[in-house]
């Protein structure tokens, strides 16, 4: 047989080959890493970056690159996964864009006024919204098979991050810029009513719940047009639905009240990790003060902790404009790594 044929059919079977393991991995996007990229504040687009670290694979904005570039809106903020699919709020565009969870086609869009935060018991869906006030929200419910919002609980102040225990579901309500909010509400999701509010600290943002069954709430403190005038954040634990612990936050070299932003759990339930003061915090859940203990140093926009490889996942959004990156870190072995993401990374998701 002619040496270029037998070159040429070993070629095509090679490249037919490799097509094909493509085409099967394009068509699976049900497991990974998820960083929702905010885009360029309201003149841009939102993006998603996909990371399989198993096949090397990353894309910087696959949601363009499964529908025919279709921009995603601005501003993408969150992201969750229910019922094989993957729900998107695209909080300036004022709409949940929803895709097949496993080649991430577009499905539909819900109509929403800027949405936030998603969370699930794996049965319900929830997410939070804010009125175009800014000054007060909802908290929905979503009927993810007739892609609608089924009931909406109006609240006063910023409803921000959720957390779902039992029939319970916990919600943060942000203060709104020059008011105040010190309040988690309780939603009984067997009537869709609040049945509690607590009182924890200035702006309550994130919220975790360690080993024991306590509620962790970190609260960003009251911004203010003058940032001397910001008050502190704070850090409260919450046992049986009553406030038991706190940890109030000072200033920084500057005189400006510190700030934390994100809090997330290690793998185990007992250790807390939170961005502040230009540093990635590390709190435990037995320590009664707080020991400033830093772990790394460096601005980043977004945390989150993957369990599976106990790692932390930070977003650094550099200038806000360009192209960001996220640096991930081994606390137990200080071990770090990299990868590209799209402009102005803020939130990260796994998928498992």
């Amino acid at each position: 047989m002619n040496k270029f044929l037998v070159v040429l059919i070993g070629f095509v079977i090679i490249f037919s080959s490799c097509e094909k393991d493509r085409v099967q991995f394009d068509n699976n996007f049900s497991t990974g890493i998820f960083v929702v990229n905010q885009g360029v504040f309201q003149s841009g687009t939102g993006t998603i970056t996909y990371r399989n670290e198993a096949n090397n694979i990353l894309f910087n904005d696959l949601f363009a690159t499964q529908n025919g570039g279709t921009v995603l809106g601005n501003i993408a903020q969150s992201m969750i996964k229910f019922d094989n699919k993957y729900f998107i709020a695209v909080n300036n565009a004022a709409k949940i864009q929803v895709v097949n969870a496993s080649d991430f086609k577009i499905i539909g869009e819900i109509p929403i006024e800027l949405p936030r935060y998603f969370a699930t018991d794996g049965i319900k869906l929830y997410v939070t919204s804010y009125n175009s006030d800014f000054a007060s929200g909802k908290i929905n419910e979503v009927d993810t098979k007739n892609l609608s919002i089924s009931a909406s609980i109006s609240v006063s102040n910023l409803p921000e991050n959720l957390l779902f225990t039992g029939d319970k579901l916990y919600v943060t309500l942000n203060s709104p810029y020059g008011q105040s909010s010190q309040n988690v509400v309780i939603v009984d999701t067997k009537t869709n009513k609040i049945s509690k509010s607590i009182s924890v600290g200035d702006s309550p943002s994130s919220i975790v719940k360690d080993r024991n069954g306590d509620i962790w709430v970190s609260c960003t403190g009251n911004f203010a047009f003058e940032p001397e005038n910001n008050t502190p954040g704070s850090l409260h634990r919450l046992r049986d639905d009553e406030k038991v612990d706190s940890f109030i936050f000072g200033k920084d070299a500057n005189g400006i009240a510190l700030s934390p932003n994100g809090l997330v759990l290690d793998k185990d339930g007992d250790r807390m990790y939170f961005l502040m003061d230009n540093k990635v915090f590390a709190h435990d859940i037995t320590d009664s003060t707080f020991e400033e203990e830093s772990i790394y140093d460096g601005y980043f926009y977004g945390i989150n902790y993957q369990s599976s490889t106990n790692r932390i996942f930070l977003a650094d959004a550099k200038d806000f404009t360009s192209a960001g990156e996220i640096l991930f870190i081994n606390p137990e072995t200080n071990a770090t790594g990299r990868f590209a993401t799209g402009i102005a990374p803020g939130f990260i998701y796994f998928a498992e």
